[in-house]
């Protein structure tokens, strides 16, 4: 039989175990606040430093970029040809990685804005691929571009936005080719929906499971499939790209099959879904 001094020792007991419940409960939730506070503070401080070092690099960039190309084009020796133009490459080539640093920190702050145009968007995918054709030529790939639009058709987007991810896009799908390899640049238009869907595959490498994992991850780096000289820039670009996508109201999703190739695509509306047309 529970007598009642039984009762009071259960009770205070209970007591003691409810306050050291709460105790612990608090102290775990002030030590919370406490490292997601230091946390919050700890990413600000890295997205300030990235966007300080980022514009610092820029202007000693452009400078080396101007210097180098002034020579490439004034000197007549093959060797300072040669030299001038390999400077210039690899300075253009880091100066998109700062150039994508700084539009992934404005992206994460909240501060890039879209500058939305109506452009034809056939000549933009043209563009695109005039501007890899060269290098496809050199490396030995048939860089193609094919629509099932039969005329000119305006899109309302940022058309600089959308030739970065193009461009990003065609140039991982050359730089993980292979020789005598393909890359298709493919624009679809479904009328009833009045969708674009852009599609970039390639008859390349492929992709790991592991490589899959990583993507669209910013600076986390790629398995050691991909090429170690790559691996910052595809990260970043893809990374960028898949942020860019999503700002312009859409979602970039891939394909891939190891040892076969790759298909990066993604859809957006001829016009933005608040925008009134004639």
């Amino acid at each position: 039989m529970i007598t009642h001094d039984t009762m009071l020792v259960a009770l205070l007991g209970l007591s003691v175990c409810l306050t050291l419940g709460w105790a612990i409960t608090v102290y775990g939730y002030r030590r919370l606040r406490h490292t997601l506070k230091h946390q919050q503070a700890k990413e600000q401080h890295i997205q300030n430093f990235m966007a300080s070092l980022s514009h610092h690099l820029r202007t000693p960039l452009n400078g080396i970029m101007g210097y180098a190309e002034y020579i490439h084009s004034s000197s007549q020796e093959p060797m300072v040809h040669f030299t001038s133009k390999i400077i210039l490459e690899n300075s253009l080539e880091m100066l998109q990685l700062v150039n994508g640093m700084l539009d992934l920190n404005k992206i994460k702050e909240g501060q890039l804005q879209l500058a939305v145009s109506s452009f034809d968007v056939y000549d933009l995918l043209e563009s695109v691929r005039r501007l890899h054709q060269a290098r496809a030529t050199r490396l030995n790939i048939q860089l193609q571009l094919s629509t099932n639009q039969q005329a000119t058709l305006k899109m309302t987007a940022d058309p600089y936005r959308l030739r970065q991810v193009l461009n990003q896009l065609v140039d991982n799908a050359i730089t993980f080719n292979r020789p005598k390899g393909e890359v298709h640049l493919q624009l679809m238009h479904d009328e009833i929906t009045n969708m674009l869907t852009f599609t970039v595959s390639d008859t390349g490498l492929g992709m790991t499971r592991e490589v899959q994992e990583q993507l669209f991850t910013d600076l986390s780096g790629l398995s050691a499939d991909f090429p170690a000289k790559d691996k910052a820039g595809v990260g970043l670009g893809l990374a960028l790209s898949h942020q860019l996508v999503q700002l312009m109201g859409g979602k970039l999703d891939y394909r891939t099959e190891v040892g076969v190739g790759s298909s990066f695509f993604f859809t957006l509306p001829v016009h933005p879904p608040m925008e009134v047309t004639a």
